[in-house]
């Protein structure tokens, strides 16, 4: 008996080194697609900086006009650089539990059209517009106004990128009882959407593509043979932003086709 449970007790610890060992180079690997992801996300907004920069330098543009274009230009995508910086950032404080929002009494419906702003070179660059819906007379809310910037820069970003057949990517705000928001029924919530026409997000898929590093199948490009690269951590970001101002993110599907991304912030008071 004494030998069979020191051969059981051997077996047990040998799968459990196994299994950690599996664990740690998973860990390795996502870590390392993650550095290798944020790298490339970096590339672009820094390379339309300095090509637009040099052709300012060069004093060869046409007009003031084309002028104040390659300027705004250079504006915007440095406002999208600084929102992936932050993404990296923010994340390294979740992970170490040090995530703190400054808040305030706050404009949900103005930060929402910060963010819009920010993408709006990118979209038009790829054929897609944006268009704002924001309901009048919106009540003020408790926010931390960067925090909800940077959550509906994600949600744009995730829009652009995984639906690209979409010609219209619509950013709403809106007022709503709560009712048919998960786990905040009855409470008055202020919901900003993001909503798409691209392929969707299975139903198996969408409480796990907010966890860290996971992304949902729709990140290989339809007809290619390479990935969509991300990051990965832009959902988990939206929804710990989601949370911490005591509301929920969500993702619905779209009659038709297409996907619809939330974020519910309560109202003041």
């Amino acid at each position: 008996v004494m030998v069979v449970l020191s051969c059981a007790v051997i077996m047990l610890g040998v799968a459990t080194i196994l299994l950690a060992a599996e664990r740690q180079r998973r860990i390795s690997s996502l870590k390392s697609e993650f550095v290798a992801n944020v790298s490339h996300e970096l590339k672009t907004p820094l390379a339309l900086v300095r090509m637009f920069g040099e052709m300012l330098q060069s004093g060869r543009v046409a007009s003031d006009e084309k002028r104040q274009e390659y300027l705004d230009i250079i504006v915007s995508e440095s406002e999208r650089l600084s929102a992936l910086i932050e993404n990296v950032l923010d994340f390294a404080k979740v992970e170490k539990g040090r995530q703190a929002y400054d808040f305030a009494d706050g404009d949900v419906g103005e930060a929402v059209t910060k963010a819009v702003n920010v993408y709006r070179y990118r979209a038009e660059r790829e054929g897609v517009e944006l268009a704002t819906e924001i309901e009048p007379a919106l009540p003020r809310a408790h926010i931390d106004d960067r925090a909800v910037q940077l959550a509906v820069i994600n949600l744009i970003d995730n829009a652009l990128k995984y639906a690209p057949g979409s010609k219209v990517v619509s950013v709403r705000v809106s007022r709503e009882s709560g009712r048919g928001v998960p786990g905040l029924s009855g409470q008055s919530m202020l919901v900003v959407g993001v909503v798409d026409r691209g392929p969707g997000v299975p139903q198996e898929e969408r409480e796990r593509i907010f966890e860290r590093f996971v992304r949902g199948a729709s990140a290989r490009a339809t007809g290619q043979d390479r990935p969509i690269r991300g990051s990965g951590i832009g959902l988990a970001l939206v929804k710990h932003i989601a949370e911490s101002h005591g509301g929920r993110a969500w993702v619905e599907e779209v009659r038709g086709a297409g996907a619809s991304f939330a974020v519910s912030i309560p109202v003041a008071g």
